[in-house]
């Protein structure tokens, strides 16, 4: 078996894991390379080695979704996590607005299985917030009471259709790689499922920061490389509540949102701060709280699946 075979394969594996079928496009876009491959694989190409793979009985495909063919039907899974992410959108983009208008907000993205359509009923909203820098503990205060106020907010057994506000960047660290496991497909591919929902900055420029997920996925790097927008964020934009914030003896504001934060952090009986771990970063350029972090769990998941079918491809 040819290695582009064995990387369409491999990328299946992934969303077979996710019960995520892939468009030929999708297969094309998130196409998973470990093994050398020819430069420039062409969606011509995908098309021709899915129908290749579904000559050979590996895949098949349903009403255009290609999945590993010993996998049970999925595509009414997709079309029904698609209809649950309708609401789930709706209330994501009248979130994001709102955020994107307090002050220091950079980006909102919609991250996760919303962000691909693939959200059960009973799933959170997820998103990622970038700020600038040296605001990252008051903008994350600020948000929580606004979403709160609008009871919108994740906390406790309060999970369906609610926010999750577990992750902000500033926007002098727009390289997560240090983020990432030594393996770590999850966070590559939960990079490239970013849609952006608000703000100035703009989502191609911080995938452009992390050039990393180049390494396995070539084909999603392209997107964001052609894409030239940049930070539109123009100083005359800047609202005269943010200035005003923004003056030196306001930085008051941020060590105090800090000192309360921290405080809370540490109190929390689940906390994995200090652990060693990624799954909660706590400073001033990062804050992440993902206390159950399945990111390793997954990876050797995926391995193993990937393992058992290509064994039984060659």
């Amino acid at each position: 078996m040819d290695n582009l075979s064995k990387a369409v394969l491999r990328t299946l594996s992934w969303f077979d894991l996710q019960q995520y079928p892939l468009t030929t496009y999708e297969c094309w876009f998130f196409l998973w390379q470990e093994e050398t491959l020819p430069a420039n694989i062409s969606y011509r190409q995908i098309e021709e080695t899915l129908q290749a793979l579904k000559g050979a009985g590996w895949v098949v495909v349903n009403n255009g979704f290609w999945q590993l063919a010993d996998s049970p039907p999925l595509v009414g899974i997709r079309m029904e996590r698609a209809r649950w992410s309708i609401a789930k959108k709706r209330r994501a983009e009248k979130a994001a607005r709102l955020i994107a208008a307090l002050p220091f907000v950079r980006l909102v993205a919609l991250a996760n299985t919303l962000s691909l359509n693939n959200a059960k009923q009973e799933s959170d909203i997820d998103f990622l917030i970038i700020v600038r820098q040296g605001r990252i503990f008051f903008v994350r205060l600020i948000t929580i009471i606004l979403i709160q106020l609008l009871g919108w907010r994740r906390y406790g057994r309060k999970v369906t259709n609610r926010i999750c506000l577990s992750f902000y960047l500033a926007d002098d660290h727009l390289n997560i790689q240090s983020l990432a496991y030594d393996d770590d497909p999850y966070l590559t591919y939960w990079l490239v499922s970013l849609r952006q929902l608000a703000g100035n900055l703009s989502l191609a420029e911080f995938l452009r920061a992390n050039y990393w997920l180049e390494n396995h996925l070539p084909n999603s790097s392209k997107i964001w490389q052609l894409d030239s927008s940049e930070n539109l964020l123009k100083k005359s934009q800047i609202s005269l509540l943010e200035r005003f914030l923004a003056l030196k003896p306001l930085n008051m504001l941020e060590y105090l949102a800090r000192w309360f934060e921290l405080k809370l952090i540490k109190s929390h009986p689940k906390s994995r701060l200090g652990d060693g771990s990624s799954a909660v970063v706590v400073n001033d350029s990062v804050l992440k709280f993902h206390e159950n972090d399945q990111r390793p769990f997954l990876a050797i998941h995926w391995r193993e699946h990937s393992r058992q079918i290509l064994n039984r491809a060659v």
